[in-house]
């Protein structure tokens, strides 16, 4: 849930482009074959219709009932349909295995004068200058 979570709020891919296969109106436009529109995680999943206090770190948004009552594609980190990322799962597994080893020795906590990290929309999401932190062992 945790992992699931970081990657609601950081999702690594900014956007999505897709190209239009046949017509259809979104918000009072028509789209039309060969129109290019893009998926962005990073706002969908700050939607406040899909996620109650949606800038607020809380894993419980990813328990399996949480998960059943939220509609397709309220999330999705890593894309989906038939052109999701192929190596989502192995991401997803090496995250959780990386921070459990982690956690298990150390604390991380944000360096003095850290403060909240700017995120910088290149090819992947990634913070503006990087993240400062203290490694404390427990």
């Amino acid at each position: 849930m945790v992992v699931k979570e970081a990657m609601r709020l950081y999702p690594p891919t900014y956007f999505f482009p897709r190209e239009v296969a046949e017509d259809f109106e979104l918000g009072g436009y028509l789209m039309r074959p060969g129109d290019i529109i893009h998926l962005v995680p990073y706002v969908t999943h700050r939607d406040s219709r899909w996620w109650d206090e949606p800038e607020m770190f809380r894993p419980e948004r990813f328990t399996p009932e949480a998960e059943a009552a939220r509609p397709d594609y309220a999330y999705f980190p890593f894309g989906g349909g038939p052109r999701v990322c192929i190596g989502n799962s192995f991401a997803m597994m090496e995250m959780q295995l990386i921070l459990a080893a982690i956690a298990q020795r150390y604390r991380l906590r944000l360096a003095e004068g850290q403060g909240q990290p700017l995120v910088e929309p290149l090819i992947v999401l990634q913070p503006k200058g990087g993240i400062h932190l203290r490694v404390e062992p427990r």
